[in-house]
């Protein structure tokens, strides 16, 4: 459906790939519906939203479809009600063994560490020392600072002054007002990329450059052009409801 939909509005896979940001094979693999060349199916469902975006189809209605294609992940991760998984029951004589002598470690441990703890010369050695005493020269520094004068505050630096406007651009220009969701790609005379992206509903887009400018404009039927503040008719330039045209 979407490979369909792609070649009816005159688009080759490299553009849609360009567009869309991804590889060319993961898009010809998506056609042909060849998702083990693919990622996770989270991964493709994404793919396919936003190709059905670009080509302004159904995205939910083109997922629903995918979920029937999709591969569904294999049970067997789960064990039946009646499998009976064979899991030990009873312990195992080594593991009385291990416990018994677990115990008897942490108990010499403890008696040894009581043991020091009584000592009196080990209850001489937790008695802090006390601390040495500031030097006066420290006490006559300490004076000499609480007695200075607080600093003068610095002035605040003097705001800079707003940039000149810049100048108009006094060029060819063209001027783009979406009334429904719209790809544009617009190239100058060099094939010098000056616009390509998805445009929402309600935004508008002013480029300006040499001349002659070649456009391509898909959902061309939302989409009004001006040209030197000259009204285009795209209708006699749309073919599936994508406008190819040049502006000299």
């Amino acid at each position: 459906m979407l490979a369909e939909a792609r070649r009816a509005r005159g688009l080759t896979v490299t553009e849609v790939a360009h567009r869309l940001k991804f590889a060319p094979r993961q898009i010809e693999a998506l056609e042909a519906d060849r998702y083990d060349a693919l990622a996770a199916p989270a991964f493709v469902r994404g793919m396919v939203r936003a190709y059905a975006k670009l080509l302004a189809l159904d995205g939910e209605g083109l997922i629903g479809a995918l979920n029937e294609r999709l591969p569904r992940a294999a049970a067997a991760s789960t064990p039946s009600p009646g499998l009976q998984v064979p899991f030990p029951r009873a312990r195992r004589p080594g593991s009385f063994v291990y416990l018994a002598l677990s115990g008897l470690l942490l108990v010499a441990v403890a008696g040894v560490l009581v043991e020091w703890l009584l000592r009196p010369d080990a209850a001489a050695e937790l008695v802090p020392a006390p601390p040495p005493a500031a030097p006066v020269l420290a006490q006559a520094a300490a004076t000499v600072i609480d007695s200075a004068p607080p600093a003068e505050e610095a002035p605040a630096p003097a705001a800079a002054p707003d940039p000149p406007p810049a100048p108009a651009d006094t060029g060819p220009r063209i001027e783009l007002v979406f009334e429904r969701e719209s790809w544009v790609e617009v190239r100058d005379a060099g094939g010098k990329v000056l616009l390509s992206r998805l445009n929402a509903p309600g935004s508008r887009q002013q480029v300006a450059g040499e001349a002659p400018f070649s456009l391509v404009i898909g959902n061309a039927g939302g989409v009004r052009l001006r040209y030197n503040d000259a009204e285009v008719d795209l209708k006699p330039f749309t073919r599936t409801d994508v406008a190819r045209l040049t502006l000299k």
